[in-house]
């Protein structure tokens, strides 16, 4: 007896030393960045269900990021642009994105310029690089509510599209390219600038879709012009999420960053403009997996808790 007693009060202390050393693991395991950034920042949960008033849609995912280095939705670099420079461009648009300071993304962006200016690409492709950054340049003086600045930068982007179509065109890549920029000029200018080119810029991303109906971003501009501006101004918030949740239909192989950012947003500012506070919070919270820092995206999730 005294001898089974025995045996079994080891046994017991083996068990309990094996489940000290798993406890230990987990804890380990669960307190390592590593875990942090795979397990628990870049977990994906499933959205919430969109309310039947809404639509009959649902978003059975918030979006995956693109494994693909892309410029824009499914455009990739031009060729001749090495990893520094793609490196660089993605700098900046992060740190537009994370509210960097204005004066720190016109320098960055004046460097890259130049630096692209000599590589070995195409005029159109440099067109096109130079549409994009100026964009991006455009985009920070403007939500650090320098108007003039904002203005200049968002004038060359368009300069640059325009320059685009002459070479090769009205692509959708092209029209895409001009339609984002002259969109916030119009927002950004006089009445008669409005009148006369804000129509434009849906027509833009209708003729892009006309020519490739699943332009991500032409599709992501239409959806955007919904979930903005009050029902008097255009908004359409049930059709904007529609037309989200059909992007994320197409896009199975996931998206830039900065789109994925966008769609998200949008998507939370649509169902928060439909007094959806949960369903909004829920969706301005997975963009902020993307961008923490993002102002406009912490100050809206705010709003709502």
């Amino acid at each position: 007896m005294d001898s089974n007693k025995a045996n079994l009060d080891v046994i017991l202390r083996i068990v309990v030393f094996v489940f000290a050393l798993i406890s230990i693991s987990l804890f380990v395991i669960v307190n390592n960045p590593l875990y942090a950034q795979t397990n628990y920042v870049m977990r994906e949960p499933s959205p919430p269900q969109n309310p039947a008033a809404v639509g009959k849609f649902q978003f059975g995912s918030p979006g995956i990021l693109s494994k693909s280095q892309e410029l824009l939705p499914g455009i990739p670099f031009p060729k001749g642009i090495m990893l520094p420079e793609v490196t660089a461009f993605f700098e900046l648009r992060d740190n537009v994105y994370e509210s960097a300071t204005p004066e720190s993304i016109e320098a960055q962006a004046v460097s890259l310029l130049k630096i692209l200016s000599i590589q070995p690409i195409s005029s159109s492709d440099q067109a096109l690089l130079e549409a994009r950054i100026a964009y991006l340049v455009g985009r920070s003086w403007n939500d650090h509510k320098d108007k003039k600045k904002a203005i200049a930068w968002f004038e060359r982007a368009v300069e640059a599209a325009q320059k685009m179509i002459s070479l090769e065109g009205e692509t959708p890549t092209a029209l895409v390219t001009l339609a984002e920029p002259l969109g916030e000029l119009s927002i950004l200018k006089d009445l008669g600038f409005l009148i006369k080119n804000g129509p434009k810029v849906g027509q833009y991303a209708s003729k892009a879709l006309e020519l490739d109906p699943k332009n991500i971003k032409a599709l992501i501009l239409k959806a955007s012009a919904l979930a903005y501006p009050p029902p008097i101004w255009g908004g359409d918030y049930k059709k904007a999420l529609e037309m989200y949740a059909s992007v994320l239909s197409i896009a199975k192989n996931g998206l830039p960053k900065d789109v994925l950012f966008d769609l998200r947003v949008g998507i939370a500012t649509a169902y928060s403009n439909l007094n959806l506070s949960e369903n909004a919070a829920w969706w301005f919270d997975a963009a902020l997996e993307i961008y923490p820092k993002n102002p406009y995206a912490k100050s809206e999730l705010e709003k709502l808790l």
